[in-house]
C-alpha cells in the first residue's frame, strides 16, 4: 500500500487541531519527510477557496463592463476555468499595496464562493473540482501535505452553517470528497470535542471579541441557525453539537484511514503520542 501522501487534522474551534497539525509537520520534518502545511485560512491552499469569488462568464462580463476603468487589475487576478472565472481578491489585497476600489470589491464579494450568492450545488461543484486538482497534482510529489479543517469542518460550516443543506447532501458531498482523495491514501485525525461547551469557552478566551462576535453571528444569523432560533452563545453552542453530531455519522462511513481522539482530561502528552503513532502507523503501511 503506497504510504500517505495527506493528514487532514479535523475538529471545532478550541479541540486542538492547530497545534495538532503544526506537532505533526514538525515530527515529520524532523525525520527528514518533505511536507507542506495548510492551516485554516491560508489563502494558498490548494484544495479550498477561501476568499475567492467565482462568475458565470456572464457575470463575469458584466462585472468588466461595469468597472471598465478596472479591467486590467480584474483580468490580472482572474483565473478561468470552463465555465467559471475565479478572482482571487483576497491574496491581491493581502499581497498588493495597490488600492482596490471599494465599490469594485463589493461587487467581487457578492460572489464569493463561501459568503456569496452562489447557489449550493455551484458551491459543491466548484470544489469538488478544486479537490481534484488539487489530488492529480499530489499524485506527481512526494510531499506529504498537512491540512486542518478544511475537509469536513468548512463543507459542514458551508453547507450547514449557511445553506441549512439536509444531513443526507451534506453526508454525500463529504462522501464523494472521501473518494476523490482515495487515491493520496489519505490520513483523517478528528479531535471529538466532548463537552462542547466547554471547548468553545476554550476558543473564545482565547481570541479576540470580534472574532467571537463574527463567528457566532455566521452559525446563528443564516441558514440552519437562523430556521432553528439560535441566538448567542447557546445558539454557537447547539449548532456545533449537531454539526459534531453529522461529523460522527460521516467519519463512521468515509473508507479511509481515520482516528478519533477524545481529550475530555486534556491530558495533551497522551493525546500527542496517539497523534504520532496514528501517523507513523500509516507511513509504515
Amino acid at each position: 500500500m503506497t504510504r500517505t501522501k495527506l493528514i487532514i487534522v479535523e475538529g471545532i474551534w478550541g479541540s486542538g487541531k492547530s497545534t495538532t497539525a503544526k506537532l505533526i509537520n514538525d515530527h515529520l520534518t524532523a525525520l527528514g519527510i518533505d511536507t507542506h502545511l495548510f492551516l485554516e485560512g491560508d489563502l494558498d491552499h490548494p484544495a479550498d477557496y477561501d476568499k475567492v469569488s467565482c462568475l458565470t462568464n456572464k457575470e463575469y462580463q458584466k462585472l468588466l463592463e461595469r468597472h471598465s476603468e478596472s479591467v486590467g487589475l480584474i483580468r490580472s487576478i482572474t483565473q478561468c476555468k470552463g465555465d467559471y472565472n475565479f478572482i482571487d481578491y483576497g491574496k491581491h489585497i493581502q499581497e498588493s499595496s495597490k488600492v482596490f476600489p471599494d465599490e469594485l470589491l463589493s461587487d467581487v464579494m457578492q460572489y464569493d464562493i463561501y459568503d456569496g450568492i452562489l447557489p449550493l450545488e455551484q458551491h459543491c461543484e466548484v470544489h469538488l473540482n478544486r479537490w481534484s486538482e488539487f489530488v492529480q497534482a499530489g499524485l506527481q510529489e512526494e510531499t506529504v501535505t498537512i491540512f486542518e479543517c478544511c475537509f469536513i469542518q468548512n463543507p459542514l460550516s458551508a453547507m450547514l452553517g449557511r445553506y441549512d443543506a439536509s444531513e443526507d447532501t451534506i453526508t454525500d458531498y463529504v462522501l464523494k470528497l472521501g473518494d476523490i482523495i482515495k487515491p493520496l491514501n489519505p490520513s483523517l485525525l478528528y479531535f471529538h470535542p466532548g463537552d462542547v461547551r466547554s471547548t468553545l469557552k476554550r476558543a473564545f478566551e482565547e481570541r479576540s471579541s470580534e472574532w467571537q462576535n463574527g463567528v457566532t453571528q455566521y452559525y446563528t444569523q443564516q441558514g440552519y441557525g437562523r430556521s432553528h432560533g439560535l441566538t448567542g452563545f447557546d445558539g454557537l453552542v447547539e449548532f456545533l453539537r449537531v454539526r459534531t453530531e453529522i461529523e460522527m455519522k460521516i467519519i463512521e462511513r468515509l473508507l479511509i484511514s481515520k482516528s478519533v481522539i477524545r481529550n475530555d482530561d486534556l491530558n495533551w502528552e497522551r493525546v500527542h503520542q496517539e497523534v504520532i503513532q496514528f501517523v507513523m502507523s500509516n507511513r509504515e503501511k
